[in-house]
């Protein structure tokens, strides 16, 4: 994609979240619009930590395992 369409795209994306935006203002539901997009946010927070945690968790048994392999490599090296 070239780089003016890029930006004609990122400015009319842009526009739209700014149109919404002020749109939800306006309106006599902004606190539940708030509410709901809190909650929302929320939810993206814990599921981005809970594949932080388990990514952590594989990494770290990957290394185990990893450590495991190359004191067996080690073991066999020396028999030779």
């Amino acid at each position: 994609m070239k780089s003016e369409a890029k930006l004609l795209l990122g400015l009319g994306i842009g526009i739209a979240l700014g149109a919404a935006v002020g749109y939800i203002m306006g309106t006599d539901k902004k606190e539940e619009w708030l509410e709901h997009a809190n909650e929302i946010a929320d939810k993206v927070k814990a599921n981005v930590k809970a594949a932080m945690y388990k990514g952590k968790s594989e990494v770290e048994d990957l290394k185990e395992d990893l450590d495991d392999i190359a004191e067996i490599a080690k073991k066999e090296l020396a028999k030779q």
